[in-house]
């Protein structure tokens, strides 16, 4: 998905599952080889972890994450109530595609 918001565009892919298809979309999207599913990362939950060319380290996102693409702030990680405040509520907010977007 593509947004907007003030002079801010950004591109989001959510994790809804675990799946091969979406460790698929997560490794399109950021364009990196070193994604997979790990299991119980945290508590006992799942994570798909993926590490990002030019960032240190790795990020884990867990069912219902957002990995977000920023022209100003580069890669950040949201949970899904963080995201919403900041992206798609409030007059600023708005969704511009409904497209998982290509990686930048």
């Amino acid at each position: 998905m593509i947004y907007h918001r003030k002079a801010e565009t950004v591109r989001a892919i959510q994790i809804k599952d675990y799946s091969p298809a979406t460790v698929s979309a997560v490794r399109a999207f950021t364009g990196s080889d070193r994604v997979e599913h790990r299991r119980h990362i945290m508590a006992g939950q799942d994570a798909i972890q993926v590490v990002i060319q030019g960032r240190c380290g790795h990020i884990n996102l867990y069912r219902g994450d957002w990995l977000v693409r920023s022209d100003l702030t580069g890669w950040c990680k949201y949970r899904d109530h963080e995201f919403k405040q900041r992206y798609e509520e409030g007059e600023h907010g708005q969704q511009s595609g409904n497209q998982v977007a290509d990686g930048l």
